[in-house]
């Protein structure tokens, strides 16, 4: 798939890899924060393409430490576009804000068979579209002054799957795992998925596993067009696309088989995310607070598997919980099924859509203290990055979170007691 998306782009009839190619990007989303502003007022450049450029309000939606940044970053990325005639549609600002690698896939931009670049670590995301997605990590300033970019054409790995995750297991655990199995292996080369568990795998699960590419240690992940994909892309999409497929016999470097049936609830951390243990590991540590949210989590799957939980139940008193859901669209949805109810009755505290808790950056309600320990959906487990670098973060998903929320210390949701035992 990686090949065929880059062989179009570039043009080229045919493609290998370690074949060097001049790819046309499809559009690039940018976070806002961006240092490549200034550069461009400073020397009087242009944009390859208006329409083509996406802003979304996420990490510093609400500052805190970044007050100068508060006040200025916004507004500059709001005057930026209009001297660039990019659409004021094209600005994700309050009421349509949220990630900048999920409103992508939601609006329509990121499409099977293209190539998508983002200015944030995580744009791998956007590989559940079967589109190749890529971080512009060494800066997007080139990219976005002529719209395509050099690359080397990748290696690729390829996993199939077969099997449905159990209950309370979700995309989440299932990059621990590759995190924990694929090594050094899967280093700067691609990872596309095949086979029939594919289609057991709901958008959001595709969307958090293409997440983890980058702690895995993958460039990027690619998941196969299939009726899943097209059912909810084909009323979103903004123009015309053509999925690909990999031939048969395509060559990968590696080859992987998981029965996603056999995948159970993992944690990773604390401080490192290649520290990934079995949930009986860490059963019993007491926690201070509890975080359902960030991009690798905060869909409305994962917001509802929290509320499962917590229905008829309270949060721990000695517990702060917040959830923080991925974007506007799904700030609502949550609340029109009544998801966002459940969760404040059980004394969650709901923020507005973005990256919330998990970037230190933003003014979250939950921000760490020294000994504190977190359980956490985020996506990084890196020390000081919920608050002070004395405190400890460990990841699981939503359900395991919700869980610990309720007992006040790490539980498997299965060992909870029911509601009106609690009650009791």
């Amino acid at each position: 798939m990686t090949a065929k998306i880059l062989a179009r782009a570039s043009g080229a009839e045919d493609v290998s890899a370690g074949d060097a190619v001049l790819a046309k990007i499809s559009f690039l989303t940018c976070l806002d924060g961006q240092t490549f502003i200034d550069t461009f007022r400073d020397r009087g450049l242009k944009v390859w393409d208006p329409k083509k450029i996406i802003f979304c309000f996420d990490h510093m939606f609400q500052p805190d430490w970044m007050k100068v940044q508060a006040v200025t970053e916004h507004p500059k990325i709001r005057s930026f576009a209009k001297e660039q005639g990019i659409p004021e549609e094209n600005i994700y600002d309050l009421g349509r804000n949220g990630i900048s690698h999920q409103i992508p896939v939601e609006h329509g931009w990121a499409l099977p068979g293209t190539v998508c670049i983002g200015a944030d670590t995580q744009s791998s995301t956007m590989g559940a579209t079967n589109c190749l997605a890529l971080p512009a990590l060494f800066g997007v300033d080139p990219i976005i002054i002529t719209g395509d970019m050099w690359m080397i054409v990748p290696e690729c790995i390829r996993i199939t799957l077969t099997g449905a995750f159990p209950r309370g297991v979700n995309g989440k655990d299932f990059v621990y795992r590759l995190i924990a199995d694929l090594g050094e292996v899967a280093q700067g080369r691609v990872i596309e998925f095949d086979g029939p568990g594919v289609l057991n795998l709901s958008m959001d699960m595709r969307l958090a596993i293409a997440n983890g590419s980058v702690q895995i240690g993958a460039l990027t992940i690619i998941f196969p067009a299939d009726e899943v994909l097209l059912d909810y892309i084909q009323p979103r999409a903004r123009e015309a696309f053509a999925p690909v497929e990999a031939d048969p016999d395509a060559e990968y470097v590696a080859h992987f088989e998981y029965d996603l049936s056999c995948i159970r609830p993992l944690v990773a951390g604390p401080d490192q995310i290649e520290l990934v243990r079995p949930l009986d590991d860490v059963m019993g540590l007491a926690v201070d607070a509890a975080y359902v949210g960030s991009c690798s989590s905060g869909r409305l799957s994962d917001l509802a598997l929290a509320a499962d939980i917590l229905r008829g139940r309270q949060v721990h008193p000695t517990v702060r919980l917040v959830v923080t859901p991925i974007s506007a669209e799904t700030y609502c949805e949550a609340s029109r099924t009544g998801i966002l109810q459940d969760l404040v009755d059980a004394g969650a505290t709901v923020t507005q859509p973005g990256c919330g808790a998990c970037y230190s950056g933003n003014l979250s309600p939950l921000k760490l203290s020294d000994g504190e320990r977190c359980i956490s959906t985020s996506v990084e487990t890196l020390r000081g990055r919920m608050g002070s670098k004395e405190s400890e973060i460990i990841l699981a998903n939503a359900a395991v979170v919700a869980a610990s929320a309720v007992a006040g210390r790490i539980i498997d949701p299965a060992r909870l007691p029911a509601p009106e035992e609690a009650l009791i």
